[in-house]
């Protein structure tokens, strides 16, 4: 078992940073904020900072370095769904917070998606 290693971002900070480097973050109603990766870096990156890996049930995950990868599509690039509200930040401000209002995704028929 991995020892938790003391917080060194904000939430802000923390958030900031995830996009730079590619990370999509989304933040539901509960107190849940996860984050979307293709990157395998990014992925280790925020599951050692404390994050856990997410996969519904329904999908295949792949055997790679970082765990709970899995296929976007079924010829598709790798993607990672981390949980990343379970990571301990500095201050008061949580990431859920931090994360702003709630992340609406309007779904795309795949024709609207190929356009």
């Amino acid at each position: 078992m991995k020892v938790p290693q003391p917080p060194s971002y904000t939430a802000d900070k923390l958030l900031r940073e995830i996009r730079r480097r590619g990370g999509r973050v989304y933040r539901m109603r509960e107190i849940v904020v996860f984050c979307l990766t293709n990157d395998e870096d990014v992925a280790a990156w925020l599951l050692d900072l404390g994050g856990h890996p997410f996969a519904p049930r329904s999908f295949r995950l792949t055997e790679t370095k970082v765990p709970g990868a899995y296929l976007r599509a079924p010829e598709g690039p790798l993607e990672w769904d981390i949980f990343i509200h379970t990571i301990p930040v500095l201050g008061e401000k949580t990431i859920h917070q931090a994360a702003g209002p709630i992340t609406l995704v309007k779904h795309m028929e795949p024709r609207e998606a190929a356009a």
